[in-house]
């Protein structure tokens, strides 16, 4: 039986490596999600490895009256915290697919810009809304993101620059370039759109899968009913990006 235990410890760390480890090898990208993923196969390596030593230090603390209540509040903390992340990561994964709703309006959401040109993740967004204008002549565009660390030009503008250049008409894209988070983008494109004399009551967001379910869950908070139009992340980057997510929501959620 130990061996077999082992067994599935050392399965699950590999597999958790092998989903996990993509975006730092393909561009060195390290976030919250990634050091997640990679510490739980850490933790599935150890306990492996160290199995009976693991055991036998858990052993003695639970031959105590204290360390039993220590490991039950240690455990249903970690309960529910797995539990909540576990109910984010759903929503997460469920708003990942392509709504069959057409709306008037649609929101791009920025991304990395390398100087003026966009980044993988804003280019595959730019692509999304393309085909989105393209099947809908009617559709409008939001263009929404303003200017970070490394970037030249606002995501705004370079997401306009890239869509004329493909032959979108100027006529059907509204730069919002002002927004630093998910937040804003929804806050400050409404109040955009209320200064053009525009308002609307839904709205198709395209923005990466990973990232649907808090765009649209900060759409509703003003004021949208939101439909998802999503870009489809590499499957080398989508699990770690939406562990990301968990945290970011949770975050974000907490402040807003």
């Amino acid at each position: 039986m130990k061996k077999v235990i082992k067994a599935i410890l050392y399965l699950i760390g590999t597999v958790f490596v092998l989903l996990f480890i993509g975006p730092v090898l393909s561009s060195g990208e390290i976030n919250i999600g990634i050091i997640t993923g990679l510490g739980i196969a850490a933790v599935a390596f150890a306990y492996a490895i160290f199995f009976d030593k693991i055991n036998i230090f858990f052993g003695k603390i639970l031959s105590k009256t204290a360390g039993k209540i220590i490991v039950s509040l240690a455990l249903a903390v970690l309960l529910t915290g797995i539990g909540t992340g576990g109910f984010i990561l759903a929503n997460v994964v469920k708003y990942s697919s392509k709504s069959d709703a057409k709306t008037e309006y649609i929101i791009v959401l920025g991304c990395k810009v390398n100087g003026t040109e966009p980044g993988r993740y804003l280019k595959g967004r730019i692509n999304t809304a393309y085909r989105y204008l393209n099947e809908n002549p009617e559709s409008k565009a939001i263009l929404s993101g303003g200017m970070g660390n490394g970037e030249s030009i606002s995501e705004a503008q370079c997401m306009f620059n890239s869509l004329t250049e493909m032959g979108i008409s100027p006529d059907r894209l509204i730069p919002e370039d002002k927004s630093t988070s998910t937040y804003e983008n929804m806050k400050n494109s409404k109040q955009v759109l209320e200064g053009l004399g525009i308002s609307i009551n839904e709205l198709t967001v395209v923005t990466n899968d990973f990232h649907e379910y808090r765009a649209i869950s900060f759409a509703k908070r003003c004021g949208f009913k939101a439909y998802s139009c999503p870009y489809k992340t590499p499957w080398v980057g989508y699990l770690p990006f939406a562990f990301r997510e968990v945290y970011a929501i949770g975050w974000q959620l907490l402040l807003h």
